[in-house]
């Protein structure tokens, strides 16, 4: 059990080349077990199943904690709130953590606060919010 902390480790740019370069998803893996996905630009309608087929490929890995990092995300329509509910219920059933850190984004925070999803954990992509990760100690500053 451990809090999650940014390693130095260079981050995977995922999945096919978006041609308006609206939206880029890097996945870091900052301790074993943890999976964070940093959303960078615009989640809508066009945007959301790349987010979806990413974020799924995450749940179903052999990783025990998904966080999806939203601090770089410029747009967040309902369509990838729907993916967030979705990846969500998937964790669930497959008995892995799931959280969103909302960041500083304001179109994030804003959705996330008049359709909150229950798994919000600001400060956990960072590793300023303490997450259990299976097989780890929590870590304390």
């Amino acid at each position: 059990m451990s809090a999650l902390r940014r390693t130095k480790a260079p981050s995977a740019r995922v999945g096919r080349v978006d041609p308006k370069r609206l939206l880029d998803l890097h996945v870091h893996r900052p301790v074993p077990g943890a999976s964070v996905v940093e959303v960078v630009g615009e989640v809508d309608l066009c945007t959301a199943p790349h987010l979806a087929e990413v974020v799924e490929a995450r749940i179903r890995s052999t990783v025990g904690v998904v966080i999806i990092d939203l601090s770089r995300t410029t747009f967040l329509a309902v369509a990838g709130l729907k993916v967030l509910r979705r990846m969500q219920l998937l964790a669930q059933l497959l008995d892995t953590d799931f959280y969103v850190d909302p960041g500083d984004s304001h179109p994030a925070r804003r959705l996330l606060q008049l359709m909150p999803l229950g798994c919000e954990r600001p400060g956990a992509a960072a590793g300023l919010s303490p997450v259990d990760v299976p097989g780890q100690r929590r870590l304390t500053t």
